[in-house]
Protein backbone atom coordinates (compact mmCIF):
# COMPACT_ATOMS: atom_id res chain seq x y z
CA UNK A 1 0.00 0.00 0.00
CA UNK A 2 1.35 3.71 -0.95
CA UNK A 3 0.85 5.98 2.15
CA UNK A 4 1.33 8.57 0.07
CA UNK A 5 -2.10 10.79 -0.96
CA UNK A 6 -3.18 10.92 -4.51
CA UNK A 7 -3.59 14.35 -6.48
CA UNK A 8 -7.56 13.94 -5.76
CA UNK A 9 -6.79 13.54 -2.29
CA UNK A 10 -4.19 16.21 -2.09
CA UNK A 11 -6.99 18.54 -3.39
CA UNK A 12 -9.58 17.47 -1.38
CA UNK A 13 -7.32 17.94 2.11
CA UNK A 14 -5.87 21.43 0.45
CA UNK A 15 -10.01 22.94 -0.40
CA UNK A 16 -11.13 21.54 2.88
CA UNK A 17 -8.24 23.01 5.09
CA UNK A 18 -8.70 26.56 3.11
CA UNK A 19 -12.57 26.20 3.50
CA UNK A 20 -12.54 25.33 6.97
CA UNK A 21 -9.98 27.67 8.42
CA UNK A 22 -11.82 30.70 6.49
CA UNK A 23 -15.28 29.56 8.05
CA UNK A 24 -14.43 28.13 11.92
CA UNK A 25 -12.75 29.34 14.50
CA UNK A 26 -13.32 28.29 18.36
CA UNK A 27 -15.45 30.96 19.03
CA UNK A 28 -17.88 30.28 16.35
CA UNK A 29 -17.70 26.79 17.92
CA UNK A 30 -18.26 28.12 21.44
CA UNK A 31 -21.40 30.12 19.48
CA UNK A 32 -22.98 26.73 17.57
CA UNK A 33 -22.67 24.38 20.92
CA UNK A 34 -25.45 26.76 22.52
CA UNK A 35 -27.71 26.82 19.69
CA UNK A 36 -30.78 24.73 19.63
CA UNK A 37 -29.22 22.69 16.85
CA UNK A 38 -26.18 22.60 18.59
CA UNK A 39 -24.12 22.61 14.83
CA UNK A 40 -23.88 25.07 11.69
CA UNK A 41 -26.38 24.66 9.07
CA UNK A 42 -24.89 27.52 7.43
CA UNK A 43 -21.37 25.85 7.57
CA UNK A 44 -23.09 22.66 6.29
CA UNK A 45 -24.46 24.27 3.42
CA UNK A 46 -21.18 25.75 2.47
CA UNK A 47 -19.35 22.29 2.28
CA UNK A 48 -22.44 20.45 0.69
CA UNK A 49 -21.71 24.15 -2.13
CA UNK A 50 -18.13 21.99 -2.53
CA UNK A 51 -19.41 18.09 -3.19
CA UNK A 52 -18.35 16.58 0.14
CA UNK A 53 -21.95 15.22 0.83
CA UNK A 54 -21.34 13.01 -2.13
CA UNK A 55 -18.05 11.66 -0.89
CA UNK A 56 -18.14 7.87 -0.92
CA UNK A 57 -21.82 7.63 -2.13
CA UNK A 58 -22.60 5.15 -4.92
CA UNK A 59 -21.25 6.83 -8.19
CA UNK A 60 -25.01 6.06 -9.29
CA UNK A 61 -26.66 8.83 -6.65
CA UNK A 62 -23.35 11.10 -7.93
CA UNK A 63 -21.09 9.73 -5.55
CA UNK A 64 -17.11 11.44 -5.41
CA UNK A 65 -14.10 9.13 -4.20
CA UNK A 66 -14.27 6.30 -1.50
CA UNK A 67 -13.54 6.17 1.66
CA UNK A 68 -9.64 7.15 1.14
CA UNK A 69 -10.86 10.43 0.15
CA UNK A 70 -13.50 10.51 2.79
CA UNK A 71 -11.36 9.60 5.09
CA UNK A 72 -8.89 12.76 4.40
CA UNK A 73 -11.32 14.93 4.20
CA UNK A 74 -12.77 14.03 8.00
CA UNK A 75 -9.10 14.39 9.28
CA UNK A 76 -9.27 18.15 7.93
CA UNK A 77 -12.86 18.19 9.60
CA UNK A 78 -11.63 17.06 12.87
CA UNK A 79 -8.73 19.17 13.16
CA UNK A 80 -10.71 22.34 12.75
CA UNK A 81 -13.12 21.14 15.65
CA UNK A 82 -16.09 21.96 13.79
CA UNK A 83 -19.19 19.21 14.35
CA UNK A 84 -20.91 18.11 11.16
CA UNK A 85 -23.15 15.31 10.43
CA UNK A 86 -20.85 13.38 7.92
CA UNK A 87 -20.19 10.44 10.25
CA UNK A 88 -24.06 9.86 11.16
CA UNK A 89 -25.28 10.98 7.96
CA UNK A 90 -23.16 9.85 5.27
CA UNK A 91 -21.16 7.06 7.23
CA UNK A 92 -23.71 5.34 8.67
CA UNK A 93 -27.35 6.38 7.39
CA UNK A 94 -25.89 6.12 4.05
CA UNK A 95 -24.68 3.08 4.40
CA UNK A 96 -27.48 1.48 5.94
CA UNK A 97 -29.80 2.58 2.93
CA UNK A 98 -27.34 1.13 0.50
CA UNK A 99 -27.38 -2.42 1.97
CA UNK A 100 -31.01 -2.15 1.74
CA UNK A 101 -32.71 -3.69 -1.03
CA UNK A 102 -33.68 -1.43 -3.94
CA UNK A 103 -36.73 0.75 -3.21
CA UNK A 104 -38.56 4.63 -4.19
CA UNK A 105 -37.95 5.76 -0.46
CA UNK A 106 -33.92 3.94 -0.25
CA UNK A 107 -32.95 6.06 -3.63
CA UNK A 108 -35.25 8.99 -3.07
CA UNK A 109 -33.28 9.47 0.08
CA UNK A 110 -29.65 8.66 -0.72
CA UNK A 111 -30.57 11.30 -3.34
CA UNK A 112 -31.74 13.61 -0.93
CA UNK A 113 -28.07 13.16 1.26
CA UNK A 114 -26.35 13.27 -2.45
CA UNK A 115 -28.16 16.81 -2.35
CA UNK A 116 -26.79 17.67 1.10
CA UNK A 117 -29.94 16.76 3.50
CA UNK A 118 -29.22 15.17 7.01
CA UNK A 119 -30.56 11.98 7.69
CA UNK A 120 -29.86 11.10 10.96
CA UNK A 121 -29.87 7.17 11.94
CA UNK A 122 -31.54 6.51 15.36
CA UNK A 123 -30.41 3.50 16.66
CA UNK A 124 -30.56 2.95 20.38
CA UNK A 125 -33.66 2.45 22.07
CA UNK A 126 -34.47 3.88 25.39
CA UNK A 127 -33.54 1.18 27.21
CA UNK A 128 -30.83 -0.10 24.96
CA UNK A 129 -27.09 0.25 26.19
CA UNK A 130 -26.08 1.40 22.43
CA UNK A 131 -26.43 1.83 19.32
CA UNK A 132 -24.95 -1.84 18.27
CA UNK A 133 -27.56 -3.21 20.80
CA UNK A 134 -30.50 -4.58 18.62
CA UNK A 135 -34.14 -2.81 18.29
CA UNK A 136 -37.24 -3.74 20.13
CA UNK A 137 -38.85 -0.56 19.13
CA UNK A 138 -42.64 -1.73 18.19
CA UNK A 139 -44.04 -1.10 14.62
CA UNK A 140 -47.62 -2.29 14.68
CA UNK A 141 -50.37 -2.63 12.02
CA UNK A 142 -52.84 0.30 11.46
CA UNK A 143 -54.79 -0.25 8.55
CA UNK A 144 -53.27 -0.24 5.06
CA UNK A 145 -50.03 1.55 7.20
CA UNK A 146 -48.22 0.96 10.23
CA UNK A 147 -48.06 3.27 13.33
CA UNK A 148 -44.83 3.68 15.41
CA UNK A 149 -44.44 4.97 19.34
CA UNK A 150 -41.95 4.66 21.13
CA UNK A 151 -38.64 6.75 21.67
CA UNK A 152 -34.72 7.06 20.00
CA UNK A 153 -32.13 8.53 22.22
CA UNK A 154 -28.91 9.70 21.89
CA UNK A 155 -29.76 10.46 18.29
CA UNK A 156 -26.83 12.79 16.33
CA UNK A 157 -28.03 15.94 14.96
CA UNK A 158 -31.53 15.22 15.36
CA UNK A 159 -33.44 18.62 15.52
CA UNK A 160 -31.31 19.47 12.48
CA UNK A 161 -32.45 16.73 10.75
CA UNK A 162 -34.74 16.59 7.54
CA UNK A 163 -35.60 13.00 8.16
CA UNK A 164 -34.43 9.18 9.85
CA UNK A 165 -33.02 6.23 9.86
CA UNK A 166 -35.34 4.21 12.10
CA UNK A 167 -34.74 0.77 13.57
CA UNK A 168 -37.38 -1.01 15.15
CA UNK A 169 -39.16 -4.53 15.12
CA UNK A 170 -42.63 -5.31 13.04
CA UNK A 171 -45.75 -7.20 14.50
CA UNK A 172 -44.20 -10.31 13.03
CA UNK A 173 -40.95 -10.13 14.96
CA UNK A 174 -38.71 -9.43 12.29
CA UNK A 175 -35.87 -6.61 12.32
CA UNK A 176 -37.03 -3.82 10.18
CA UNK A 177 -35.56 -0.38 9.33
CA UNK A 178 -37.52 2.33 8.33
CA UNK A 179 -37.24 5.91 7.28
CA UNK A 180 -39.19 8.81 8.15
CA UNK A 181 -39.32 12.28 7.42
CA UNK A 182 -39.08 15.09 10.72
CA UNK A 183 -41.80 16.28 9.51
CA UNK A 184 -44.35 13.79 10.28
CA UNK A 185 -47.15 14.51 12.65
CA UNK A 186 -46.32 12.68 15.90
CA UNK A 187 -42.33 13.32 16.10
CA UNK A 188 -41.45 15.43 19.11
CA UNK A 189 -37.42 16.16 19.58
CA UNK A 190 -35.68 16.90 22.53
CA UNK A 191 -32.16 17.71 23.56
CA UNK A 192 -29.82 15.73 25.57
CA UNK A 193 -27.83 17.56 28.00
CA UNK A 194 -24.62 16.73 26.43
CA UNK A 195 -20.71 18.29 26.97
CA UNK A 196 -19.00 16.01 23.65
CA UNK A 197 -19.17 18.33 21.16
CA UNK A 198 -21.48 16.53 19.45
CA UNK A 199 -25.70 17.29 19.46
CA UNK A 200 -27.45 14.61 21.05
CA UNK A 201 -31.59 14.48 20.95
CA UNK A 202 -34.14 12.08 22.13
CA UNK A 203 -36.76 11.37 19.29
CA UNK A 204 -40.38 10.42 20.63
CA UNK A 205 -42.69 8.90 18.14
CA UNK A 206 -46.39 9.00 19.37
CA UNK A 207 -49.00 7.17 16.92
CA UNK A 208 -46.64 8.24 13.69
CA UNK A 209 -48.24 7.07 10.84
CA UNK A 210 -45.70 5.06 8.17
CA UNK A 211 -46.62 3.93 4.98
CA UNK A 212 -45.38 0.15 4.15
CA UNK A 213 -42.99 1.14 1.20
CA UNK A 214 -40.93 3.04 3.87
CA UNK A 215 -39.96 -0.05 5.71
CA UNK A 216 -36.82 -0.80 3.16
CA UNK A 217 -35.72 -3.71 4.83
CA UNK A 218 -37.02 -6.36 6.81
CA UNK A 219 -34.54 -9.38 5.08
CA UNK A 220 -32.41 -11.81 7.25
CA UNK A 221 -29.54 -9.76 6.73
CA UNK A 222 -31.45 -6.52 8.15
CA UNK A 223 -29.55 -6.34 11.34
CA UNK A 224 -25.78 -7.06 9.83
CA UNK A 225 -26.72 -4.19 7.58
CA UNK A 226 -26.98 -1.85 10.24
CA UNK A 227 -23.74 -3.80 12.25
CA UNK A 228 -21.80 -3.28 8.52
CA UNK A 229 -22.75 0.44 8.78
CA UNK A 230 -21.60 0.97 12.32
CA UNK A 231 -18.42 -0.29 11.06
CA UNK A 232 -17.92 2.33 8.68
CA UNK A 233 -18.86 4.99 10.85
CA UNK A 234 -16.71 3.87 13.62
CA UNK A 235 -13.95 3.65 11.15
CA UNK A 236 -14.95 7.40 9.70
CA UNK A 237 -15.01 9.16 13.04
CA UNK A 238 -11.97 7.50 13.79
CA UNK A 239 -10.63 9.06 10.92
CA UNK A 240 -12.23 12.61 12.39
CA UNK A 241 -10.74 12.28 15.61
CA UNK A 242 -6.92 12.17 14.27
CA UNK A 243 -7.80 15.31 13.29
CA UNK A 244 -8.92 16.43 16.92
CA UNK A 245 -5.73 14.94 18.19
CA UNK A 246 -3.53 16.60 15.54
CA UNK A 247 -5.07 19.87 17.44
CA UNK A 248 -4.55 18.83 20.69
CA UNK A 249 -1.19 18.37 19.89
CA UNK A 250 -0.41 21.24 18.07
CA UNK A 251 -1.96 23.33 21.24
CA UNK A 252 -0.05 21.24 23.83
CA UNK A 253 3.12 21.73 21.93
CA UNK A 254 2.50 26.02 21.73
CA UNK A 255 1.56 25.71 25.38
CA UNK A 256 4.84 23.98 26.73
CA UNK A 257 6.68 26.20 24.29
CA UNK A 258 5.39 29.31 25.67
CA UNK A 259 5.28 28.63 29.37
CA UNK A 260 8.14 28.59 31.34
CA UNK A 261 8.93 27.70 34.87
CA UNK A 262 12.78 27.67 36.30
CA UNK A 263 13.85 29.94 33.64
CA UNK A 264 12.98 28.00 30.17
CA UNK A 265 9.93 26.48 28.48
CA UNK A 266 8.80 23.28 30.20
CA UNK A 267 8.75 21.49 27.52
CA UNK A 268 12.42 21.32 27.59
CA UNK A 269 11.98 19.23 30.60
CA UNK A 270 11.77 15.41 29.58
CA UNK A 271 8.96 15.12 31.80
CA UNK A 272 7.13 17.17 29.18
CA UNK A 273 8.68 16.27 26.30
CA UNK A 274 8.31 12.69 25.85
CA UNK A 275 4.32 12.78 26.11
CA UNK A 276 4.63 15.48 23.09
CA UNK A 277 6.49 13.06 21.20
CA UNK A 278 4.50 10.43 22.37
CA UNK A 279 1.09 12.01 20.82
CA UNK A 280 2.77 12.55 17.62
CA UNK A 281 3.55 8.50 17.82
CA UNK A 282 -0.20 7.66 19.09
CA UNK A 283 -1.70 9.69 16.00
CA UNK A 284 0.62 8.64 13.21
CA UNK A 285 0.15 4.93 14.19
CA UNK A 286 -3.94 5.27 14.11
CA UNK A 287 -3.48 7.24 10.56
CA UNK A 288 -1.89 4.71 9.02
CA UNK A 289 -3.88 1.83 10.46
CA UNK A 290 -7.41 3.78 9.56
CA UNK A 291 -6.28 4.75 5.87
CA UNK A 292 -5.43 0.68 5.38
CA UNK A 293 -8.95 -0.10 6.64
CA UNK A 294 -9.90 2.18 4.57
CA UNK A 295 -7.88 0.88 1.47
CA UNK A 296 -9.37 -2.35 1.85
CA UNK A 297 -12.75 -1.04 1.76
CA UNK A 298 -12.31 0.85 -1.38
CA UNK A 299 -10.56 -2.22 -3.23
CA UNK A 300 -13.48 -4.46 -1.72
CA UNK A 301 -11.85 -6.02 0.92
CA UNK A 302 -13.66 -7.14 4.17
CA UNK A 303 -11.97 -4.82 7.03
CA UNK A 304 -14.03 -6.19 10.09
CA UNK A 305 -11.36 -7.16 11.96
CA UNK A 306 -9.17 -4.11 11.05
CA UNK A 307 -11.93 -1.28 11.67
CA UNK A 308 -12.72 -2.88 14.87
CA UNK A 309 -9.08 -3.29 16.24
CA UNK A 310 -8.43 0.40 14.70
CA UNK A 311 -11.27 1.64 16.82
CA UNK A 312 -10.32 -0.23 19.96
CA UNK A 313 -6.87 0.99 19.71
CA UNK A 314 -7.50 4.46 19.39
CA UNK A 315 -10.13 4.69 21.79
CA UNK A 316 -7.25 3.30 24.36
CA UNK A 317 -4.00 5.91 22.57
CA UNK A 318 -6.03 8.87 22.19
CA UNK A 319 -7.66 8.99 26.11
CA UNK A 320 -4.30 8.82 27.17
CA UNK A 321 -3.25 11.54 24.63
CA UNK A 322 -5.97 14.24 25.97
CA UNK A 323 -5.30 12.86 29.54
CA UNK A 324 -1.44 14.00 28.50
CA UNK A 325 -2.87 17.20 27.07
CA UNK A 326 -4.62 18.39 29.78
CA UNK A 327 -1.88 17.90 32.24
CA UNK A 328 0.17 19.55 30.22
CA UNK A 329 -2.56 22.08 30.81
CA UNK A 330 -3.02 21.87 34.26
CA UNK A 331 -6.56 22.57 35.03
CA UNK A 332 -7.38 25.72 32.73
CA UNK A 333 -6.96 22.53 29.89
CA UNK A 334 -11.00 22.61 31.01
CA UNK A 335 -11.52 26.28 31.25
CA UNK A 336 -14.19 27.63 28.88
CA UNK A 337 -11.80 30.09 27.63
CA UNK A 338 -9.09 27.85 26.90
CA UNK A 339 -9.43 26.02 23.43
CA UNK A 340 -8.23 22.85 24.42
CA UNK A 341 -11.52 22.17 25.87
CA UNK A 342 -13.57 22.07 23.02
CA UNK A 343 -11.02 19.19 21.46
CA UNK A 344 -10.88 17.03 24.70
CA UNK A 345 -14.89 17.25 24.69
CA UNK A 346 -14.87 15.59 20.96
CA UNK A 347 -12.06 13.24 22.18
CA UNK A 348 -14.40 12.20 25.34
CA UNK A 349 -17.04 11.82 23.20
CA UNK A 350 -15.26 9.44 20.55
CA UNK A 351 -13.93 7.34 23.04
CA UNK A 352 -18.02 6.29 23.98
CA UNK A 353 -19.63 6.47 20.62
CA UNK A 354 -19.82 3.62 18.19
CA UNK A 355 -17.50 1.51 19.35
CA UNK A 356 -16.83 1.61 23.25
CA UNK A 357 -12.75 0.10 23.37
CA UNK A 358 -14.04 -3.57 25.22
CA UNK A 359 -16.84 -4.39 22.78
CA UNK A 360 -14.62 -3.22 19.85
CA UNK A 361 -12.18 -5.42 20.63
CA UNK A 362 -14.30 -8.26 21.89
CA UNK A 363 -15.89 -7.90 18.16
CA UNK A 364 -12.04 -7.94 16.67
CA UNK A 365 -11.59 -11.32 18.35
CA UNK A 366 -14.85 -12.67 17.27
CA UNK A 367 -13.80 -11.59 13.56
CA UNK A 368 -11.00 -13.93 13.98
CA UNK A 369 -12.61 -16.67 15.92
CA UNK A 370 -11.19 -16.15 19.20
Amino acid sequence: MDFNLTKQQVAIRDNARAVLQNHVCTQKIRGWEKTCDGTSLELWNEVVKNGWSRLSLPASFGGIGGYLEFCVFLEELGRSGASLPFVSCLGISATILEYSPNGSFRNLYLQEIAEGKIIAPALIDEKSRNEWDTSNLPVLFSGDEYKLSGRKILVPFGKSADGFIVTARTPDDDFAVLVIDSSFDGISIVPHKTEIGVPLFWIEFTDVLVSRDRIINTSKDAEEAVRSALRKGALLATSEAVGLCETIKNLSAEYVTSRHAFGKPIGSFQAVAHPCADMHIRIETIRILTQQAAWMLDTGKVATEEIESTKALANELFERLANDAFCMHGAQGYAEACDLQIFLRRIRGFCATIGETHESFERAAQAINL
